[in-house]
């Protein structure tokens, strides 16, 4: 597909997501908190790119275990929630005034929280998959653990060496933080926001009720190749998709 309005190249990962990607059907969008990359300027490009190149766009916060990354940074679990939530209130001014910019019209602007989305018996069905498939399947643990580990080494940040806002690093100015380690305990909290994000990699249209979908990001996920050329217990569904957006006006 050759460069659109707004200086995005969409890549597909899979002939499969080239189909899907000329259907051009649904477009999901994840905003992480905490993010630098999703300033208000680039969300408001993406958005109105997505606007005009697919029939429908849905942007998902993925807050439901976002406490559990600060745990693993060094916060205390009450510390942990209260900068979770600070953190989604954040993203979502930043998504609302992305998207007034965009000039996306109103009926189309559709944002959620992963967190009202995992009500649904779909989303739960595809949320146990995974864990099962993490208990069972020794290659899926593994894979899983290593992108989810570049998590723990913001735990180990009480060194002073790490200037990331919530790090240990911080531990002396009264943010609530305690070093977690890079222990197992850490590396199951890590665990944790992965396992929540999966099923809309695997399923997004059984759980938005779409014909078809492409979930995007700006930089490649290590899990891609076991959803989507594999044919393991994760095996992502016929119409669900990945692409890789490349950013023209962004080094990323």
């Amino acid at each position: 597909m050759a460069l659109t309005a707004g200086g995005y190249t969409p890549l597909a990962y899979t002939p499969n997501c080239r189909q899907l990607l000329r259907a051009a059907d649904h477009l999901l969008i994840g905003v992480s908190p905490g993010n630098g990359y999703f300033t208000i300027p680039t969300l408001a490009r993406m958005f109105r790119w997505a606007h005009a190149t697919f029939q429908r766009t849905d942007v998902i916060v993925p807050d439901r275990s976002l406490a559990s990354n600060y745990r693993v940074r060094g916060y205390s679990e009450q510390a942990a929630h209260k900068k979770a939530r600070k953190e989604v209130s954040c993203v979502r001014r930043r998504i609302r005034r992305a998207f007034e910019r965009s000039e996306v019209p109103v009926a189309d602007q559709h944002t959620h929280l992963l967190s009202d989305l995992a009500q649904s018996e779909t989303y739960q069905r595809l949320h146990l998959r995974v864990r099962d498939a993490l208990t069972t399947d020794e290659r899926i643990r593994a894979i899983c653990q290593k992108v989810s580990a570049r998590a723990l080494p913001m735990a180990a940040a009480d060194s002073g060496t790490a200037s990331e806002p919530g790090t240990a690093a911080n531990s002396g100015q009264g943010d609530g933080l305690t070093p977690v380690g890079q222990g197992s305990g850490a590396a199951t909290l890590a665990l944790e926001y992965l396992i929540d994000e999966l099923p809309f990699f695997m399923d997004t249209p059984s759980i938005l009720g779409v014909s078809s979908s492409l979930v995007s990001y700006h930089a490649p996920v290590g899990f891609a190749d076991l959803l989507y050329t594999g044919a393991g217990p994760l095996h992502a569904a016929a119409n669900q998709g990945f692409i890789l957006l490349q950013d023209h006006a962004a080094p990323y």
